[in-house]
């Protein structure tokens, strides 16, 4: 039996994202939504989705803000974790040179968790975004024991087998399905970050990626995760597309120095 894990990322981060991903879960596709706290449009978040059966939602953490117009900062008070501006720092590999106090951190996710949960989202996992654990010694530790203290699921033991190509699939026609038709029976995870193209999405972007390139990635993402072929596609090739709470555990991810997720 093959089964993939379908997530879609920073859930709440914007209005386009917040479109794009309530029309990719109404489609069918997306079982797995990870939620930014931090972020402006969590109320309408929420409205969309929060009690849709079906859904999986899971706290993406952020400690970290990449864009240069779009930025966001903690929900507490946490100057270790703020660049001159008040904001997060941009990549998760300054914590090199400004090291954060695990204890704001630890704090900083907590309130996180407790603004989801007050907007009314059941949350069942957790990961971070831009996965800061690689560059703070012994976030990963500490994270990890305070998700099991919030009986959530950890998302990190879920990653070890993700979806081949799987940053191609939605802008390279046909390679989705060739992909899972050559795949070996098991369990894959297939992560994307949907949102609807426009002026919103391109106030996106840094000096690694335009807002230009990151609109159009994150619109094809959408296209594709909203698109009723896509699950067609699932069925045809006997892919079936689950929730993490439906899923098996694999090995826990140790983090080291690594290119930055967007």
């Amino acid at each position: 039996m093959k089964t993939l894990i379908t997530r879609a990322d920073d859930y709440a981060s914007s209005h386009a994202a917040n479109q794009a991903i309530a029309r990719a879960a109404q489609a069918g596709f997306v079982k797995n939504i990870s939620v930014m706290a931090v972020c402006p449009f969590v109320e309408e978040a929420a409205g969309l989705l929060a009690h849709k059966d079906g859904l999986c939602f899971g706290l993406h953490i952020a400690l970290n803000s990449e864009w240069d117009v779009m930025r966001w900062g903690p929900l507490t008070n946490a100057p270790s974790l703020t660049d001159a501006r008040g904001c997060f720092y941009q990549d998760p590999a300054q914590f090199a040179e400004h090291p954060p106090r695990l204890d704001e951190v630890m704090a900083e996710i907590e309130a996180q968790y407790a603004r989801l949960a007050g907007a009314g989202f059941h949350l069942s996992y957790a990961e971070c975004h831009m996965l800061p654990e690689r560059y703070l010694p012994g976030l990963q530790q500490r994270l990890a024991q305070w998700i099991r203290e919030k009986g959530l699921l950890d998302f990190s033991f879920y990653m070890d087998r993700v979806l081949p190509h799987m940053d191609e699939v939605a802008v390279t026609p046909g390679l989705f399905e060739k992909v899972l038709s050559g795949l070996g029976d098991g369990q894959y995870c297939y992560v994307a970050h949907p949102a609807l193209y426009g002026q919103e999405m391109l106030q996106t972007g840094n000096a690694l990626c335009s807002g230009e390139e990151i609109a159009r990635y994150r619109a094809a993402d959408a296209a594709f995760m909203a698109d009723p072929r896509t699950l067609e596609i699932c069925r045809a090739q006997g892919v079936a597309t689950i929730r993490l709470d439906e899923a098996v555990p694999g090995e826990y991810r140790v983090f080291g120095p690594g290119p930055m997720l967007q």
